[in-house]
């Protein structure tokens, strides 16, 4: 998280382009279009906000963001799932994006605005795919974090991370290979069931 401030200084007409570009989207996004640009506009730096749980875990939260894609096998209307990973600020494997907890916003709400921060994407947020505890191995504190499914239905370009990110689509197989958190890959997995989970209930009946 961080460099909206600047972002925004060097991008001064980006709050009214960001909107023109909301209400374009043909579906209804989880928040009120006025609450996203907020996001936007508020330059969210520091930790003084940030929540932390009764043992002293810092909450954070983020989503897998991810789309649907056509089989590329002739006559085939079959899809598969990728996901979106962003680089890790250190330089170390591909992560999905994901922040602090803080005290003014919904848990939804604040994997939303990391999720636009870091990987400059919108889309529809999903139900949890549950939470995991953590030890930072940077700064050696532990950490609670919550992860959301977010499909994908805009990727915006200027993002506020984009100078320090980058970001790609990438099947699931090779998530799996390339992030380097026990955490996170658990999550993936948890996603993946959801996914495979209509298919099996289709095949038992």
């Amino acid at each position: 998280m961080g460099g909206i401030s600047g972002f925004l200084t060097n991008f001064s007409p980006f709050t009214n382009l960001f909107e023109s570009i909301l209400e374009k989207i043909p579906v209804k996004l989880p928040i009120p279009l006025e609450k996203m640009v907020s996001y936007v506009s508020y330059p969210r730096t520091g930790r003084h906000l940030q929540r932390y749980d009764n043992r002293g875990f810092r909450l954070v939260v983020g989503c897998i963001p991810y789309r649907y894609k056509k089989l590329e096998v002739a006559s085939s209307n079959e899809e598969e799932i990728e996901v979106l990973v962003i680089s890790a600020q250190n330089g170390k494997g591909m992560l999905f994006p994901k922040g602090g907890w803080e005290n003014d916003e919904s848990m939804e709400d604040a994997a939303i605005r990391e999720t636009l921060e870091e990987a400059g994407v919108l889309g529809i947020i999903e139900c949890k795919l549950g939470k995991w505890s953590y030890k930072s191995k940077r700064q050696s504190i532990f950490h609670e974090g919550h992860m959301f499914p977010l499909l994908v239905k805009k990727e915006l370009d200027p993002w506020p991370e984009k100078n320090i990110r980058e970001r790609k689509w990438v099947t699931i197989s090779k998530a799996r290979e390339e992030c380097p958190h026990l955490w996170m890959k658990e999550a993936l997995e948890e996603l993946v069931r959801r996914h495979m989970q209509p298919a099996t209930d289709e095949k038992v009946n």
